[in-house]
């Protein structure tokens, strides 16, 4: 008679034979995700290169967790550079380094992120090192061959080596890192006496001397700091005399004060390197609601220099050579003039959308013939549709009457034609305004005024928020007196008797810094499948307590005044 075996004893025999084979023999545990070996592994793998290094990171305790699951990048500095660290210190042999010694190295040396050489640009790499400290990368030429280097300090003699749990990129020196506070950096140069007393003056000598740990918006601070000679050549020998500018209540630590203006208009939040510097055209300071305007001219880094209501005012130079400097608590340069806030009143823009410094760079097009443009070609004008491009229009018909006899035309409405397209707008004065769109009036098909056809309502947006009034490129102006129009939200921006040039009421914007600002054109549902034929000419940004109807602008560029 056959007997049977129950599963489920068979399942119990089984699981008590693996118990006892598992404690036989020593189970390993997979903590990498890949079969290459993770980053400790591979330095130890490598004595010839990394032998002093393993010993480092063995002394601070860290070739654990480099040697388990995770995503790290490190930057490996080889037997020769450890060398010449170990000289720079007068020490003898690794032995000779202390555990936190060890521990700093290894941190400041290494990332909680997986970084190749493709994020190596020209300023602070995306992530902070596990010191704390940022680090920066460049590019190094000498007789003709380039390198990447880190901190001013170390090439990169072999990037992206892949391992488990990240990546190893070899230098040829040990990193250092910044020891000083911003403050201190300025105290240890007798270039800058004059505004370290500035800055002691109105308190903040005090908070750039100190890591911020309690406001994250703190933590890291860029200062632009003037040297003496940038101040004489405004005139300013002395503290007494920058204080006699300035200082208008006799407390220079008051918050009110210009003198303390001054000074938080030279600083500002986050730690910003050239490169952070030129990548953006303003950034915001420690002076309420006040920004810094920033372009790369050729080499030169510049702060204020723009073009402000037609008339250029030429901006202070960065000094490379002894810019870009790390602190425990940001990142020092050196104006190389004198800058402060300007005190400026709201005033009227009648911004030409046509005009545009890429259009400028074409001589034979610029208000004489019509070009298109690819998407990313305009700096100052982008849209969602990468495969669109923005047509640059030039005509002389007289059912078009625009400034200048140039627009733009903007396909928007469905799947293929921009749902949306951005403005950058010229230098806006803090205070209230009103806006106003200029157009053409248009209708791809269908007749203008009659129902039916195509149809194309917009909302605009003032950076990122919907203006209160909506325009349609196909509703034409109507026939009415200046203050009928105005009073219906209309006016008559050109001085053709034409209502095809019709200039709508957007809404009233509160302009909170003196900067360039976002204008977003948006396609509502109402579209369809949109129109190719809208035709853009001006935005109109006008102070609240100002005549918004005049001047009217002609087709040859004359400003009409009745």
């Amino acid at each position: 008679m056959k007997k049977y075996i129950p599963t489920s004893l068979l399942l119990s025999c089984c699981m008590i034979i693996a118990v006892w084979l598992s404690g036989c023999k020593k189970v390993a545990i997979v903590v990498s995700t890949t079969t290459d070996v993770n980053i400790f592994e591979y330095l130890t793998k490598n004595p010839e290169k990394y032998s002093d290094l393993v010993k480092i990171i063995e002394k601070s305790g860290y070739n654990g967790f480099l040697n388990a699951y995770g995503s790290y990048t490190m930057f490996a500095p080889t037997n020769d550079g450890i060398k010449g660290y170990l000289t720079e210190r007068n020490l003898g042999s690794v032995d000779q380094i202390t555990e936190q010694e060890a521990i700093n190295i290894v941190k400041l040396h290494l990332m909680s992120d997986t970084l190749t050489s493709s994020s190596f640009k020209d300023g602070k790499l995306p992530t902070v090192t596990m010191y704390g400290q940022y680090l920066i990368t460049s590019v190094n030429n000498e007789n003709g061959v380039s390198n990447y280097t880190v901190n001013r300090r170390a090439i990169i003699q072999e990037p992206n080596i892949r391992t488990g749990n990240g990546y190893v990129h070899t230098i040829d020196h040990v990193l250092l890192p910044a020891t000083k506070t911003l403050a201190q950096l300025v105290s240890e140069n007798n270039e800058y006496s004059i505004f370290k007393q500035a800055l002691e003056a109105t308190g903040f000598y005090d908070s750039l001397n100190t890591i911020n740990l309690a406001d994250t918006t703190r933590r890291w601070l860029t200062l632009f700091a003037e040297t003496n000679s940038a101040l004489a050549d405004s005139g300013i020998h002395s503290y007494h005399d920058l204080y006699q500018k300035y200082c208008h209540t006799g407390k220079p630590d008051s918050v009110g004060d210009s003198l303390h203006i001054y000074v938080a208009y030279h600083i500002i939040p986050d730690a910003k390197y050239l490169a952070d510097i030129v990548s953006s055209s303003s950034h915001t300071t420690l002076a309420p609601l006040e920004v810094l305007a920033s372009k790369l001219d050729g080499e030169r880094v510049l702060l204020n220099d723009i073009n402000f209501n037609g008339v250029h005012e030429p901006g202070v130079e960065i000094q490379r050579t002894t810019s870009d400097v790390s602190a425990t608590n940001g990142v020092l340069h050196t104006s190389l003039g004198h800058f402060s806030p300007k005190v400026r009143l709201p005033v009227p823009i009648y911004w030409d959308v046509a005009d545009f410094p890429e259009v400028r760079k074409l001589p034979a097009v610029f208000r004489k013939a019509s070009y298109s443009f690819t998407y990313g070609s305009i700096k100052d004008i982008n849209w969602d549709k990468t495969t669109n491009n923005l047509d640059y229009s030039y005509t002389t018909s007289g059912s078009i009457p625009v400034f200048y006899n140039d627009h733009l035309s903007i396909p928007m409405g469905n799947t293929s034609r921009h749902f949306w397209i951005d403005f950058t707008s010229p230098i806006i004065v803090k205070g209230r305004y009103k806006v106003w769109i200029c157009y053409r009036t248009a209708k791809q098909s269908g007749s203008i005024g009659q129902p039916g056809g195509s149809n194309m309502p917009v909302q605009v947006f003032f950076d990122g928020q919907a203006m209160s009034r909506t325009f349609n490129f196909t509703e034409r102006r109507p026939n009415l007196s200046d203050g009928e129009l105005e009073a219906l939200g209309w006016k008559k921006y050109s001085p053709t008797a034409e209502q095809l040039a019709a200039g709508k009421y957007l809404g009233i914007i509160d302009v909170p810094t003196t900067d360039r600002h976002v204008f977003r054109l948006q396609a509502l549902p109402g579209a369809g499948t949109g129109q190719n034929s809208n035709f853009l000419d001006m935005i109109h940004i006008i102070p609240v307590n100002m005549n918004q109807y005049l001047p009217r602008f002609a087709r040859d560029g004359t400003l009409v005044d009745f």
